[in-house]
């Protein structure tokens, strides 16, 4: 009897993952579900959002022969039963497994307010495309100063210098670079004419108006969420332990603390005291590190907890200009960044050697991605490491 595995989201993580697997175990039926059949390259979302020319990558062309892909929603897990059911285009249709993949991914946001727009999926970034028509529009409020909010910023900028962009960040701009990362920014947006509205919390938005606590108030044609990022709601429905985000609470195997043959990678995994934040910089490794230790576990091997660090933060600012900003393993800032044109090719790079990952692995009989594993410190070593850090300062 083959071992079944189950693959939920053909992101970066889930086809990173299902085409490791199929090289490792010989005797196993991997099945991938997605509800697309095209890859989806959200960090290329706030390019499409300002009309730059798509390249779409058939998730189909993307993994390896004998794995198989079945394109469908999936409504209900259902853990206790070793069990999926997905909803597809032929009807509904249920699945057994002996050991599940989740990496789902992030596709949802915090909503605010009903007239809001998003680009943390592809269908909310062409409904976004349809609606609003960019270049019709005067006036785009982009909230949360976060990489997504950034890169939107002074992509769009750069490609409608005429329309009026303003930031709104809740706290300080910039807070989590560097002292040079940040002015890097400040000067970025001040050239291109981007307003920032930080550190002023806000009260209400109503139809094309937000108010704040201070009083004031910022008119707006059209207001784009950025400010943080959610997964499916069906975790939590599905009866996992999840937290504010709907990420499951894994350990340090990334398995789910309640189901041993859960696994969860990408976006949806919640390591309790660690700080890895979403994004494809976490999912790829994620993704790897699931396909070698299912394998593992099949195989009765001894497990090795997941370990990663990071070495830096690649921003784009528009298509001539970057940020890269170098980071501590805990992704803290070093007073050390590359900055312009090689920045902007750098991060084009990095962009580029997602896809280019997904495709070698499925191309050589051996395993092709590896990543920066170092220690995963805890909180508690990053609190430590900084007080030492501010006395120093």
């Amino acid at each position: 009897m083959k071992t079944k595995i189950v693959i939920l989201g053909a992101g970066y993580a889930g086809i990173l993952c299902a085409n490791r697997l199929e090289k490792q175990i010989k005797n196993v039926e991997i099945f991938l579900i997605s509800d697309s059949i095209y890859f989806q390259e959200r960090i290329r979302f706030h390019e499409f959002a300002s009309k730059t020319t798509e390249k779409k990558h058939s998730i189909q062309n993307l993994i390896r022969k004998k794995i198989n892909l079945l394109n469908g929603k999936v409504t209900l897990i259902q853990p206790e039963l070793n069990q999926v059911v997905i909803e597809t285009i032929n009807g509904v249709i249920q699945i057994d497994y002996h050991y599940l993949v989740v990496s789902i991914g992030s596709s949802g946001i915090k909503k605010l307010t009903k007239d809001e727009n998003s680009i943390q999926s592809k269908e909310s970034v062409n409904k976004f495309l349809i609606e609003k028509k960019p270049e019709t529009v005067n006036h785009l409020c982009i909230l949360g100063g976060g990489l997504t909010g950034i890169e939107l910023a002074t992509e769009w900028k750069e490609k409608f210098p005429k329309s009026e962009v303003t930031i709104v960040d809740q706290s300080q701009f910039g807070k989590s670079f560097s002292n040079l990362g940040k002015q890097h920014l400040l000067k970025k947006f001040k050239s291109l004419g981007i307003n920032i509205v930080d550190s002023a919390k806000i009260r209400n938005i109503s139809s094309g108006k937000i108010g704040f606590f201070n009083h004031s108030e910022l008119s707006y044609d059209c207001l784009m969420n950025c400010t943080g990022f959610i997964t499916n709601p069906l975790l939590k429905e599905s009866g996992f332990h999840t937290n504010d985000k709907n990420q499951i609470y894994v350990d340090s195997f990334l398995r789910s603390i309640q189901y041993q043959n859960v696994f969860v990678a990408g976006d949806s995994a919640k390591l309790e005291h660690s700080s890895l934040r979403m994004g494809c910089v976490t999912a790829l490794p994620m993704g790897a590190y699931v396909a070698d230790t299912v394998s593992k576990t099949i195989r009765n091997q001894n497990l090795t907890p997941f370990a990663f660090q990071f070495f830096g933060r690649c921003v784009s600012l528009g298509r001539n200009d970057g940020l890269i900003q170098w980071t501590f393993e805990d992704d803290s800032p070093k007073e050390k960044v590359i900055t312009g044109k090689l920045a902007a090719i750098i991060k084009e790079l990095v962009n580029k050697f997602t896809i280019f990952s997904l495709k070698m692995e499925k191309r050589f009989p051996f395993r092709f991605y590896f990543w920066p594993q170092g220690k995963l410190l805890e909180k508690s070593d990053y609190q430590k490491r900084n007080i030492w850090r501010q006395g120093e300062s």
